[in-house]
């Protein structure tokens, strides 16, 4: 059952593998609920589980735009990840708060981006079209340095598991050949026993038989004796 299971999930993990491969990666403009308002964000879903994205987008920013995402690393895992009041040259050079927000759903995570200037001015496709296609940009070439060695870790992994698989099912098809030369051995020695039981049982009916018989010779004899 556990083989059968482990065989279940590996085929899961290639269809999910496959289908994610026909999936558009485009980021949509969208809305998202903060400050007890809806704001204009980028949003788009993706495989990977949220915790594993957050600290993959975490680092990318860091690497690529030298700002951390407060929210993700030890003993933290919160949904929405911040870094207020910085600068990111990219996109402008105003000080910002840039936002993401990261949850779990049917296809592994939905990943929204948002960014403010100032308290109430957000980037929208309408008031800052230049810098939404930046921010835009910035998601896009985060899939495309991220997802290719994320799926090809997943490839990897479900190719360690299928050799498992099937070093087990070449284990388990060497453990059925012994039993069954067993059970082959033990239904001769069965056999065999139940031919001697049956010969055994023969000669044990002859004895009684005998036995009997010189049972009743005894008698007859000791009752000729008394007579002499």
């Amino acid at each position: 059952m556990k083989v059968f299971n482990s065989i279940i999930l590996t085929f899961s993990i290639l269809l999910g593998i496959q289908a994610t491969a026909q999936t558009s990666f485009n980021p949509v403009e969208s809305t998202i609920e903060f400050d007890k308002a809806q704001r204009p964000c980028l949003s788009v879903n993706l495989d990977p589980e949220p915790k594993t994205l957050k600290k993959a987008w975490r680092d990318y920013l860091k690497d690529n735009y030298d700002f951390k995402l407060k929210g993700i690393g030890f003993l933290r895992n919160k949904d929405l990840l911040s870094a207020e009041e910085i600068v990111v040259e990219e996109l402008s050079s105003s000080q910002m708060d840039f936002y993401t927000k990261v949850i779990e759903n049917e296809s592994g995570s939905e990943m929204s981006v948002f960014v403010r200037y100032g308290y109430d001015i957000y980037i929208s496709k309408s008031t800052h079209p230049d810098q939404f296609i930046k921010l835009k940009s910035m998601m896009e070439g985060f899939m495309k340095q991220y997802l290719p060695t994320y799926y090809a870790g997943q490839l990897k992994d479900t190719e360690k598991r299928v050799e498992e698989l099937e070093e087990e099912t070449e284990d388990l098809n060497k453990e059925i050949s012994k039993d069954e030369e067993e059970i082959e051995k033990l239904q001769e020695e069965i056999k065999s026993l139940e031919e001697d039981l049956e010969a055994n049982n023969e000669s044990l009916n002859e004895a009684k038989i005998k036995l009997e018989s010189r049972k009743d010779k005894l008698t007859r004899i000791k009752s000729d004796l008394k007579g002499l």
